[in-house]
């Protein structure tokens, strides 16, 4: 491992912790996408007839499904960011 200043640790935590709000932003997005998903889904499967809105329903299904497996992904990105910074502010 070669050998960081101060100050370049410093840098390199302000960096990352910008990259960890960008990645909380994710999260709320992909929330609200799955959680608009459900409602388009429940709305389309439930309260309207005829096989346009049955595949409208599906189709929210699946993307509500992949917004969930996002936020899964995203949360486990910042969990590991928060370490990794926490992990840099040991040696500082």
């Amino acid at each position: 491992m070669n050998a960081q200043t101060r100050e370049e640790r410093i840098k390199e935590i302000e960096l990352q912790t910008h990259m960890l709000h960008n990645l909380q932003k994710w999260m709320r997005n992909l929330i609200i996408l799955s959680s608009v998903m459900l409602v388009l889904a429940y709305w389309a499967i439930q309260g309207m007839t005829g096989t346009a809105f049955t595949v409208l329903g599906i189709v929210c299904i699946i993307m509500m499904v992949l917004a969930a497996l996002g936020c899964i992904v995203v949360g486990l990105g910042v969990k590991r960011g928060k370490a990794n910074v926490d992990k840099i502010s040991l040696t500082i």
